[in-house]
């Protein structure tokens, strides 16, 4: 029921058992955007994280991204090399002239009508602050892009409800975004109120698949026999539907073989 996929930069690493630091490549995230626009219908938004060392970097990036499916590319002010604002990011904020410019190359270098740049500040996270989070707001979005991103790992949803308020009440008009991962006690609704038009729900997929993973092999391990996990998995009718196995017998039958 979700109008699209976050390809997350913390869960593509996560997958392969990697921290959140760049380690991955433009190929690796590509591959996977093709991958998973090959079988779903609703957009995908890749965190691009920094947007690479440079803004020539960010054009390999858009081109790639957006020729294996991606619907858009966000991009964060944190400085290269890029650090998961979870743990081990620079104390400061990329220069204006570096991140408008990574803005600027997403949007005039992608492959694909109508692909959507988000700027992401890290502003609230590094303790710069709601006035230096709504300056950055005005630069960024006064290169045209098409969505504006303020992060915050506040437990609580009082600083990104401020920063809303400061960010309407200046007159900027690009569609605002959050990902409420640390105040996830916040509602759709409350934030429609405030005047997001994005929420970004990250992380739980692979924190989810962790949980049960660990719960089921723990289960069968003490148990000595596979139907420990029995309570944890699904029918094999539910797998075969999601990989599509009635296409795989329809184009068996037409193309015979």
């Amino acid at each position: 029921g979700f109008d699209g996929i976050w390809l997350s930069s913390f869960e593509m690493h996560a997958w392969n058992r990697l921290p959140d630091a760049s380690i991955l490549n433009v190929a690796d995230y590509a591959d996977a955007i093709g991958k998973i626009s090959d079988r779903i219908d609703v957009p995908i938004l890749v965190d691009a994280d920094e947007g690479g060392p440079s803004a020539i970097n960010t054009i390999r990036m858009a081109r790639e991204y957006s020729k294996s499916g991606a619907w858009g590319m966000c991009i964060e002010d944190n400085p290269s090399p890029k650090r998961c604002s979870f743990y081990g990011m620079k104390a400061e904020l990329e220069k204006p002239n570096i991140m408008m410019g990574k803005l600027r190359a997403a949007m005039e270098k992608n492959n694909k009508p109508d692909f959507a740049v988000i700027a992401r500040t890290e502003s609230l996270i590094q303790k710069h602050g709601h006035d230096v989070a709504l300056e950055r707001a005005k630069m960024y979005t006064d290169t045209g892009i098409d969505g504006f991103l303020i992060h915050s790992k506040s437990k609580t949803p009082d600083e990104v409800l401020k920063f809303a308020d400061m960010y309407h009440s200046a007159g900027i008009t690009t569609p605002l975004v959050c990902v409420p991962t640390t105040y996830n006690q916040v509602t759709r609704q409350q934030l429609q109120d405030a005047g997001f038009s994005l929420a970004i729900y990250a992380n739980y997929s692979v924190r989810a698949t962790i949980n049960i993973l660990e719960k089921m092999f723990k289960q069968m391990a003490e148990e000595g026999s596979l139907s420990g996990g029995n309570n944890h998995t699904v029918e094999m009718d539910r797998v075969f539907e999601l990989i599509w196995v009635n296409e795989l017998k329809e184009n068996q039958e037409k193309y015979g073989s």
